[in-house]
């Protein structure tokens, strides 16, 4: 028995899909313009009547050579095809013209597009669903039966048309300019920060205030008060007993100076290394998000969310993907990574992520921390960007270590140079 019988071989649908498959045709037909216009919506294996899926292949690709498309060209371009399938006889002239005539108009060719796909999605969730019965007997081997119920499920995912949608520059410019703040000036929902330093520079720690000052209600650089935050951390590196000497005191005075106690407002989950580009470690940090619906979600280092090195751009797409679909949870993201090797020049270091360029690119905010070897305290450093802001915050110039908090601006209580405005809000 096939797993997945042919469209040919399904079964009959209702009328109304009968006719918007037929309509489609039709509308081609009348307007050629129109098949952009479905093609938003629909492929050739959309169709559940095979000669109709053959036409609209026959269309798409006179529109793709810049032909005509009419009744007489498509027929031309059906007689072509009848030594390799003798089933483009039917698509004759009076087939065509019949198709044409009972479309009322070509105007309301997405409409009928969207009903043929959405049929046609459900068609392959029905075939998704069967394979997925048949693949979970007990004598299938576990491991193999999800890799291939993935594969099958990207499958049917993937089929899906995406339209896209324009909008007039007047429509955009209407929008509000209002941001979505987390913690304000410094980070709204979406943003993506990679922080990289050498070992022993504090990244951690700056890290860990950032997480807990936000969720006790305090911006962590310039210690005002801010709407607490739901953080999640999923620290890939640290044990919990790490965390126990490390975020103790810090988490007890911010508790005394927020609005919320983090420790009941940030959530933890120290693990070994992970694989997000799986689903099984994907799915787990997914459900922690349904669970806890935090608004900063502290994942990684970087380096232990794939057991592969990160060397280049294909070794990145995958781990990228991963942390966008979180990031797509409505979720700003704070990561760390391991900064380059040292240069040329004796005590520099190249503080961009080592690895794959593509994690250059990636994040709105890319900061490494760097120690002034001009201070002769041994604790200034400086916030190097390592790529161009996506946007102006009012992140700090330089960092001093140790005072009132483990990491304080330097430039505290103002800010260099720098004052953010928002249209939408009022003087």
């Amino acid at each position: 028995m096939n797993d997945y019988p042919p469209d040919d071989q399904a079964q009959p649908t209702d009328q109304h899909l009968v006719e918007a498959e037929r309509a489609v045709i039709g509308a081609a037909l009348i307007n050629a313009d129109s098949v952009r216009f479905a093609l938003e919506h629909v492929t050739p294996s959309d169709f559940q009547d095979v000669i109709l899926g053959r036409t609209f292949s026959l269309i798409v690709g006179l529109r793709s050579a810049k032909l005509p498309i009419d009744a007489i060209s498509v027929h031309n371009a059906a007689k072509e095809r009848i030594s390799d399938d003798r089933a483009y006889r039917t698509i004759d002239g009076v087939y065509l013209h019949d198709l044409q005539a009972a479309t009322p108009t070509a105007s309301n060719v997405r409409y009928y597009a969207k009903i043929v796909a959405e049929h046609a999605q459900r068609r392959r969730l029905a075939a998704f669903g069967s394979r997925c019965i048949q693949l979970s007997g007990p004598t299938e081997n576990l491991t193999d039966v999800m890799t291939q119920v993935r594969d099958l499920w990207d499958g049917v995912r993937g089929s899906v048309a995406s339209p896209l949608e324009s909008k007039t520059l007047r429509e955009v410019l209407d929008g509000s300019d209002e941001y979505d703040w987390l913690i304000p000036d410094l980070l709204e929902r979406k943003d993506r920060l990679i922080l990289t330093g050498g070992e022993g520079a504090g990244k951690s720690t700056f890290v860990r205030q950032i997480a807990i000052l936000a969720a006790a209600g305090l911006n962590p650089v310039n210690f005002k008060p801010i709407d607490p935050v739901k953080v999640l951390v999923v620290d890939t590196e640290n044990s919990e007993k790490q965390w126990r000497r490390k975020a103790r005191p810090l988490a007890e005075k911010a508790a005394r100076l927020g609005s919320l106690d983090p420790r009941d407002a940030l959530e933890l989950v120290c693990t070994s290394r992970m694989d997000i580009t799986t689903d099984k470690d994907l799915g787990a940090v997914h459900r922690l998000i349904d669970e806890h619906q935090p608004g900063i979600v502290v994942i990684g280092p970087l380096y232990r969310l794939t057991p592969r090195a990160i060397n280049n751009d294909d070794d990145a797409a995958p781990l990228i993907t991963a942390l966008d679909s979180l990031r797509d949870r409505n979720v700003a993201l704070i990561m760390e990574a391991h900064a380059g090797h040292s240069e040329a020049s004796p005590g520099q270091r190249n503080l961009r992520p080592r690895g794959s360029a593509a994690l250059m690119g990636w994040p709105e905010f890319g900061f490494g921390i760097a120690q002034d070897k001009a201070d002769l305290t041994e604790r200034l450093y400086t916030l190097v960007r390592w790529r161009g802001e996506r946007d102006e915050r009012a992140w700090p110039i330089q960092l001093r270590r140790g005072g009132e908090w483990p990491w304080t601006d330097d430039a505290f209580p103002g800010h260099t140079g720098w004052t953010p405005s928002y249209p939408d809000r009022a003087a």
